[in-house]
């Protein structure tokens, strides 16, 4: 059965998420009215902190979530009090969460807490385990349709509590870019702010386990890099929202993902796809190099036939970390595409997923979910220039055509 949450607002300002009720359908939350008495002229972040190591403390098994810490520490940092720096109002999720325990019931929660603040704040900050910080990060970006202001997810390696940490600088960076950046009306989007670099949320992925460097984004250039100076790349900013936020709440999750090795079972594969529609939705694969895979063994093409004729939506992407899956180039990966595989291009494997689930939430038709998936929703896919320079999407925010439907 599916999960559900809901929040409350604590009278400290604490959010507490629980079991929904029955009458509270899945996804929706009980609304969380603002709290915030800013100083005039100063701008608003809202900053939900839904775990992670940047507010664990040391106990007697270890680091542990510690509920009100972050909040103490930030009240407590100098910086937050120099000019130019925001208003802002921490919201703790109850429990704080592990990122490996977050599933699309806590992005749903995070979404909701976005949109019914979206008014009283300039930009938003979400501090959550590194983990799965790049599947939160893509999912809020497909989620949050015509996002008007920037959304920074951050989190760090070493806690707070800790005398060396990189949490300090990525706390402050995210903060800072929350509110700069919407005013000057670009980079309205969801980003992950990690280590030297701003990233865009749906091309980010965790690369390194213990570097404070933990994330990249392997096929798109940072939007902004902090050194001595930050360097702001404008020119890559998403054209402006068309229309009013509307957030996207149901996420269907039917979708497996599956890294296949030299000498793989064809046979445990095929019994993966032997289920009609009702149950998988679609089959990621992460193939070799640009979409190669060992096509001469029958298993595997009677896996891709399966997935076709019980209306599974099969995707491939790469296993490198750099480049993009293009079927057309050698002459396997045209098998491949007979075999109606879709290429994920030089999508991470993070966002073809989510874009999958929030497709899926909106659409029926693999078919159609698989036309949609090779188009640019979000910045996922790479948009070159007619002199192959990296340039801004030409797409806004928002989804028309899947508006139309």
């Amino acid at each position: 059965p599916q999960r559900t949450v809901r929040l409350k607002t604590a009278r400290d300002g604490s959010v507490r998420a629980g079991m929904a009720t029955a009458e509270r359908p899945w996804g929706t939350l009980a609304a969380m009215p603002a709290t915030l008495s800013p100083s005039a002229g100063r701008r608003r972040v809202l900053l939900l902190n839904t775990g992670g190591t940047m507010g664990m403390r040391k106990g007697p098994d270890g680091l542990t979530p510690w509920p009100g810490y972050l909040r103490e520490r930030i009240f407590a940092m100098e910086e937050f009090s120099f000019e130019g720096m925001p208003e802002v109002d921490v919201k703790d999720f109850e429990p704080l969460l592990d990122s490996a325990d977050f599933s699309p019931v806590e992005w749903v929660a995070i979404a909701t807490c976005i949109e019914e603040s979206y008014l009283s704040y300039d930009g938003f900050v979400v501090v959550m385990g590194t983990d799965t910080l790049a599947y939160c990060a893509s999912a809020l970006a497909f989620m949050l349709e015509n996002l008007a202001k920037p959304v920074i997810v951050t989190g760090s390696q070493i806690p707070l509590c800790d005398a060396f940490s990189d949490a300090r600088r990525n706390l402050l960076a995210a903060v800072l870019f929350a509110s700069v950046l919407g005013n000057g009306a670009f980079h309205n989007e969801v980003c992950v702010c990690f280590g030297e670099a701003l990233l865009r949320g749906c091309r980010s992925t965790k690369l390194r386990a213990l570097d404070l460097r933990a994330f990249d984004s392997p096929n798109y250039p940072p939007l902004a890099t902090l050194g001595v100076r930050i360097e702001l790349r404008t020119e890559l900013a998403r054209p402006p929202a068309l229309g009013p936020l509307i957030v996207h709440k149901r996420m269907d999750t039917r979708i497996l993902v599956v890294l296949l090795v030299p000498g793989f079972d064809d046979s445990a594969l095929e019994r993966l796809c032997q289920q009609p529609s009702e149950g998988l939705k679609a089959l990621v694969l992460e193939f070799y190099g640009v979409g190669s895979a060992p096509t001469k063994r029958a298993g595997l093409l009677n896996c891709l036939e399966l997935c076709r004729k019980n209306g599974i939506l099969t995707v491939a992407v790469t296993q490198c970390f750099k480049g993009s899956v293009n079927l057309s180039q050698y002459a396997v990966g045209s098998a491949l595409l007979k075999a109606g595989v879709i290429a994920g291009g030089d999508m991470t494997t993070e966002a073809v997923a989510t874009k999958l689930a929030y497709l899926f939430g909106r659409i029926d038709s693999p078919q159609r979910v698989g036309e949609l998936l090779q188009a640019d929703l979000r910045g996922e896919l790479t948009q070159l220039s007619a002199n192959g320079q990296f340039g801004g999407s030409t797409r806004p925010g928002s989804d028309p055509i899947i508006s139309r439907l």
